[in-house]
């Protein structure tokens, strides 16, 4: 093969790779997640792309349910905010299992998973998960997507400061794991 070739055919691959990832983020809001499998031909690449329908509320529900959550019952409220404000509906929860480990370990009385409003003697106080999940949904769209920081990547340096490479890792490590329950279902 020569290089005009070589060169077309990784365009070619780019091109591909990059509207997976599209359909992947577009697919993780609405439910829909996309697999992707490379399949070895000779002297070519291809892709089988398939898809899977994913109950989000069913996923969110065995994800807390693994981590023993109080949040499980929540999952439905959790995918209306995300349908809401157009997040990905893995993002609140995985906020909420990095900063308080699914809701287990959160100020007492508080109702906030999320961390939301901590610093140090100083936090903020719902009446229930619900309502934060609300707030904290609300408080997202306004203060970082509307403003372009989209991603938690982007977040993590304000939400986060101190330790915003952790948290990043971290709402990844548990975004992923709901990624791969939704995938088992």
């Amino acid at each position: 093969m020569c290089k005009k070739d070589m060169n077309k055919t990784t365009k070619y691959l780019n091109l591909i790779f990059s509207l997976l990832m599209l359909i992947t983020l577009a697919g993780n809001m609405f439910g829909v997640t996309v697999s992707a499998q490379e399949v070895d031909t000779i002297g070519n690449m291809e892709y089988e792309i398939g898809y899977v329908r994913v109950d989000r509320v069913e996923t969110l529900e065995s994800f807390f349910d693994k981590y023993n959550s109080p949040l499980k019952g929540t999952a439905p409220k959790f995918v209306e905010i995300a349908d809401k404000y157009n997040l990905d509906y893995t993002l609140l929860p995985s906020i909420s299992c990095m900063e308080s480990t699914c809701g287990k370990h959160l100020i007492e009385g508080s109702n906030n998973p999320f961390g939301w409003g901590v610093y140090g003697d100083q936090y903020i106080a719902f009446e229930s998960y619900e309502e934060a999940i609300e707030v904290v949904g609300e408080g997202l769209y306004e203060g970082y997507f509307s403003k372009g920081f989209d991603t938690p990547a982007k977040i993590a340096p304000i939400y986060t400061p101190p330790n915003s490479q952790n948290w990043y890792r971290g709402v990844n490590f548990f975004s992923n794991q709901i990624n791969e329950i939704a995938l088992d279902s």
